[in-house]
């Protein structure tokens, strides 16, 4: 995740930095006053924004916040010192992500960073839901990632897993996570193509190298895949055998 700081105290700016570090986050640029911050915003791209209200310069973080909305929808959190009602006012109007009080803890600006890019998200996927319009690459997905929508083929996929909330598509060369259930993604796959084998597996039949019916387990790509029992032979019964 790319992190664009915009904060005139050279030691809190320098405190920032060390904790989106320690949160394994990457800071694309530290910026003090406005005009910096829009350039670093237009060049960097930012997935989000840490933005102190009170800057140097002709313009505040609020300002600075309502540019960066007009050039691109990103998550920002005010951080400031600020805890008046009238600063806050004026700050929500922007549409921030989250509000922090300085001093505050790294634990609480890590929940606050993880809970904006969450409502990002799902800011998003509200957007594709309410779309009329009709799907446009019926033999493609395309997976979010920061700010891109990368594509990928469906047919490229080898198997699907569950791991936890999420799932994982592994083609050849790549794996994407998406936050999505089984069931869902299986509802877009091809039934004739793809076929579930376990409760956490669905696999793509074309790419299955083999499958030991001993020791219940099914290769692609040269990776083990479990299958469960209840599946076996509903498998077996769609397979082409000689």
């Amino acid at each position: 995740m790319n992190v664009l700081i915009v904060e005139d105290e050279p030691n809190y700016s320098d405190t920032l930095e060390m904790f989106i570090d320690e949160l394994g986050y990457q800071v694309i640029g530290v910026a003090q006053e406005g005009k910096t911050a829009l350039n670093l915003f237009k060049t960097s791209k930012p997935d989000i924004v840490l933005m102190d209200i009170n800057l140097n310069g002709e313009m505040t973080g609020i300002d600075v916040a309502k540019e960066f909305q007009s050039i691109q929808h990103t998550p920002i959190i005010f951080i400031t010192s600020f805890d008046d009602k009238e600063t806050f006012d004026r700050a929500k109007a922007t549409g921030p992500y989250g509000y922090l009080i300085k001093p505050f803890e790294p634990d609480t600006l890590e929940r606050s960073m993880e809970l904006a890019l969450q409502r990002a998200h799902s800011d998003d996927v509200k957007a594709f839901e309410q779309s009329q319009s009709g799907v446009l690459a019926k033999n493609a997905f395309f997976v979010k990632e920061r700010n891109r929508l990368v594509k990928v083929e469906i047919n490229e996929i080898l198997w699907v897993e569950v791991e936890d909330k999420y799932i994982n598509l592994f083609t050849e060369n790549r794996k994407y996570t998406l936050r999505q259930s089984l069931k869902d993604l299986a509802e877009k796959l091809d039934p004739t193509k793809f076929v579930q084998t376990h409760r956490s597996y669905i696999v793509n039949a074309s790419k299955i190298q083999d499958i030991d019916l001993h020791l219940f387990v099914i290769r692609i790509n040269e990776t083990e895949i479990p299958l469960g029992k209840s599946y076996k032979d509903e498998l077996v019964q769609r397979l082409q055998m000689l």
